[in-house]
């Protein structure tokens, strides 16, 4: 009996031990950085690199990230029994504090390829590392150097740039000519720069209403070089717009075109411009072109003119006014040419014109007439019709005699009418000559319909 009680009693003691042995609670911690390989530190504990998981105790826990090269970083989260919890961290690198200096200053600094700004420069975030860095200044030589940044602890670097400036002297005629030094502004002429690195050197010479002025020069080290300078002025431009378009544009007298017009290599100086348009007041102005410069004139031309109306005795008449064609009458309502149906020509100036109609077969006495502003002038006029023989009528009366004249009309039973004298008629019976033919050489013919011949 007490043989099988102990070994009960044993087995009760082992298994009360194992309960107070049971293991503590924990969550599962996952840690991600960028970059990778960080060392992770728990609770002051390091576990290892990232990316890293790991069972910890649950609980607050402090999670520390270190990294050379990058900022340490504390994070502080709870972990839950069971729970799982991920840390994303993107690390920030430790960037250096530079300070460069030169002698002279001014200098232009570029780290690597990049332009990083002139001396004195402040270089507030560089990464840690070795740099090369360059400094470039007209009138010195350049220079290349090498720096390394190793922690945020502020550096400063000091540069001496060595002189391999000439002497440049810039003279213009006019003065006062703005002066490019490769690119650059550097003053106006008269002008003498010290401090131009030598070499091949672009100068560029600007004055307003001028063309600009461009030379290469060759600078040695410790010489002087110089620039004289003539430039040469610009011609002006002028536009001229006028309302109404297409009006006749005059400068200094002497016709341009018509409106718009726009002219170039005008002479500096006063212009007059006188602007024409048919129904319209004349308009002129003195304009001052300046050197280089494009000047814009409009005229406004205001309307002074009338409208003739004009009725031909007969139509068919080419109407010409001041010598220039505007239009043609036509037949009356009648389809008759006889009189005209009135002609209307609008836009005539103010004032006195010259009239000339003309039609082949007929004379017109040149007349003038007046035009009045906004009114309607009426002309009727009668053509006088030129007496141009153009048939020769041989009669058979045994004596040869042969008539002349315009013919009129031949009817059908042979009989033939003719105009013998201006403003005399006459029948010819048909047995009364021999033949009729055309008259060779005649000035003009203008028949009143006449017959067509056999």
């Amino acid at each position: 009996m007490k043989k099988i009680l102990i070994p009960f009693f044993a087995a009760l003691l082992l298994l009360s031990g194992c309960e107070l042995q049971k293991p503590a609670p924990t969550g599962e911690l996952f840690v991600m950085t960028q970059p990778a390989d960080a060392v992770v530190e728990v609770n002051g504990e390091i576990l290892g690199p990232s990316p890293l998981q790991h069972n910890v105790a649950s609980g607050n826990v402090l999670i520390t990230l270190r990294k050379e090269g990058y900022e340490t970083e504390w994070h502080s989260l709870h972990l839950t029994t069971g729970e799982r919890e991920v840390l994303d961290s993107t690390m920030r690198p430790i960037k250096g504090l530079m300070v460069i200096n030169s002698t002279p200053q001014g200098a232009a600094v570029s780290i690597g390829e990049v332009f990083a700004g002139n001396t004195p420069l402040t270089l507030h975030e560089i990464g840690l590392g070795t740099h090369r860095a360059r400094l470039v200044m007209s009138g010195f030589d350049d220079k290349e150097i090498e720096f390394s940044v190793t922690d945020r602890i502020p550096q400063a670097l000091n540069v001496d740039l060595n002189s391999n400036a000439g002497v440049l002297v810039v003279l213009s005629n006019p003065t006062g000519a703005t002066v490019f030094v490769d690119g650059r502004n550097e003053g106006t002429t008269p002008l003498s720069l010290d401090q131009i690195a030598k070499g091949q050197r672009d100068v560029l010479l600007q004055y307003p209403g001028h063309e600009p002025y461009r030379q290469n020069v060759l600078i040695a080290a410790s010489d002087t070089t110089r620039i004289d300078a003539t430039l040469t002025p610009l011609p002006g431009g002028l536009s001229v717009i006028s309302i109404p378009g297409k009006a006749r544009v005059y400068v200094d007298g002497e016709f341009t075109g018509e409106a718009p017009v726009t002219l170039k290599n005008l002479a500096p100086g006063a212009h007059n411009i006188r602007v024409e348009s048919r129904g319209h007041a004349e308009e002129s102005r003195t304009v001052q072109i300046e050197r280089g410069e494009n000047s814009i004139e409009e005229f406004r031309l205001e309307r002074n003119s009338g409208t003739l109306q004009i009725i031909t005795r007969p139509a068919g008449v080419n109407v010409n006014i001041n010598g220039e064609f505007m239009g043609k009458t036509r037949p009356g309502a009648d389809g008759s040419d006889v009189v005209s149906s009135p002609l209307m020509i609008d836009m005539l100036s103010q004032g006195s014109h010259t009239l000339q109609l003309v039609r082949e077969g007929y004379t017109f006495q040149t007349k003038r007439f007046f035009i009045t502003k906004d009114q309607v002038t009426t002309l009727e006029e009668t053509l006088e019709r030129k007496f141009i023989p153009n048939t020769l009528l041989r009669l058979g009366n045994g004596e040869g005699e042969v008539i002349t004249g315009v013919l009129l009309r031949r009817h059908p039973g042979g009989d033939v009418e003719m105009e013998i004298r201006k403003g005399v008629f006459r029948t010819f019976p048909s047995g009364s000559y021999i033949s009729i033919e055309p008259l060779k050489q005649a000035e003009e013919v203008d028949v009143a319909t006449p017959a067509q011949l056999p």
